[in-house]
């Protein structure tokens, strides 16, 4: 099987009452994702995925479903402040099981808000404010920037992210120069660059991890 023939789907709670902050929602299908890998127990699903594309489907569920879903989830519920994601192993679309391929994927925006704060030494992923992506796909690519820059820790780092920081992330939003500018820090992550198959332009920068400190 080919790196582009699967996907990792990911579970987004989108409660319609109270709605989660867009950026918290962002945050937690990123950390949600590295998560699943993270806490992996065989590398079978995990080998050409991780070393292709890692593609992503961010899809929502309300609160019933979701936890429905969540509950067989390698990566469990990872909150980040009222939202909540949950994700799985990579799979073809073909093999998803048919709760999941059910769930929508594109439409997902949830509303502005104050972000939860950051707990100190949680990894800050940088979304490109000029592309005003949906939340689906502001999730997407955060994952993308999370888990390349997981990919580049050694073991002990790796273990200090997840256990330490209960695999936690956070996302705030750059524009323009100020982007460019943090992408090329030295320390910061490896750039995304979407391919462009839904909402924006294929070769479009989209996300990266900031540098420490």
């Amino acid at each position: 099987m080919q790196p582009s023939d699967t996907v990792q789907p990911i579970v987004l709670l989108v409660d319609k009452e109270d709605p989660a902050a867009h950026l918290d929602a962002v945050a937690a299908a990123a950390a949600a994702s590295v998560s699943a890998y993270a806490r992996r127990t065989e590398d079978d699903a995990w080998d050409n995925w991780v070393y292709g594309r890692f593609t992503k489907s961010v899809r929502r569920a309300g609160p019933k479903m979701f936890e429905k879903m969540a509950a067989s989830a390698p990566s469990g519920t990872v909150a980040v402040g009222r939202a909540k994601a949950a994700a799985f192993e990579p799979v073809s679309y073909e093999e998803m099981p048919k709760k999941l391929r059910a769930l929508q994927v594109s439409g997902t925006h949830l509303p502005d808000g104050e972000p939860a704060p950051a707990s100190p030494g949680t990894p800050l992923i940088i979304v490109n404010a000029d592309l005003e992506m949906s939340t689906g796909k502001a999730g997407a690519q955060a994952a993308h920037a999370l888990m390349a820059w997981y990919l580049t820790l050694s073991a002990e780092e790796r273990v200090a992210w997840y256990d330490d920081g209960a695999g936690r992330a956070s996302v705030r939003l750059a524009a323009g120069a100020e982007f460019e500018t943090l992408a090329k820090a030295p320390g910061a992550g490896p750039l995304i660059v979407d391919a462009g198959m839904t909402e924006i332009a294929p070769n479009t920068a989209t996300a990266f991890v900031a540098a420490a400190g």
